[in-house]
């Protein structure tokens, strides 16, 4: 079977990066954070933060389970944490999703799953990039036409061509990762983002659960 071509591979691995059972695992992931962030700050009980941990992982859950609510309710996230709560038990059950909103655990865990599709772009242009720059280094001298309005103008190198495809790559390289600290922060607001419903202590479960998850603070 022939190969695939590069750019093909990279949209299947961002398309099997958003699959259904990664985005039911990104929520379960930030679910488990939310969990042991309040465990550490006297929220909830550390027992229930230990066991959501360990329950938080979708091979566990029953997945028809989830699919019944899905239809049952339309709700995007509450059928997978009555899944959570029923495998968790009365101990920590309860303490699941504890004053978090929906948009809290969604929009957090599309972030993970954005982020990995980030690195592996930032992989890419690198392959890129080093590849270029061997083919910039070994074609310095070769000679070409220049250009200039659509013809041709005075001599050039194809080295040099290539040497301005680096220097427009690496620029867009510096745009993704300036953009990290503004995108890839975790959100934790309670209902409507009033933080009423996590208190004062709110601010710093947000930053704890950023922490855990590899990504910023909102605040």
């Amino acid at each position: 079977m022939e190969e695939m071509a590069p750019y093909i591979k990279n949209k299947t691995i961002v398309s099997e990066m958003f699959s259904e059972a990664n985005l039911f695992q990104s929520y379960l992931d930030v679910e488990a954070a939310l969990a042991r962030a309040q465990a550490s700050q006297g929220i909830i009980p550390t027992t229930a933060a230990e066991i959501i941990s360990e329950k938080a992982k979708l091979e566990l859950l029953n997945i028809q389970n989830v699919y019944d609510g899905l239809d049952k309710t339309g709700h995007p996230l509450v059928p997978l944490i009555w899944e959570l709560d029923r495998i968790c038990g009365e101990e920590a059950g309860g303490y699941i999703h504890w004053g978090a909103t929906t948009q809290n655990i969604t929009q957090t865990g599309k972030l993970l799953l954005i982020k990995k599709c980030h690195n592996s772009y930032l992989e890419d242009l690198g392959g890129l990039l080093h590849i270029l720059g061997k083919l910039a280094k070994t074609t310095k001298d070769y000679a070409m036409p220049g250009r200039t309005h659509g013809q041709h103008a005075v001599p050039a190198t194809f080295g040099y061509k290539v040497a301005v495809w680096i220097d427009e790559l690496m620029r867009h390289v510096d745009r993704l990762q300036a953009s990290e600290d503004r995108v890839f922060v975790a959100m934790l607001g309670g209902g409507a983002g009033t933080m009423a419903s996590v208190g004062l202590e709110g601010l710093e479960t947000q930053r704890l659960i950023g922490k855990e998850l590899g990504l910023g603070s909102m605040t």
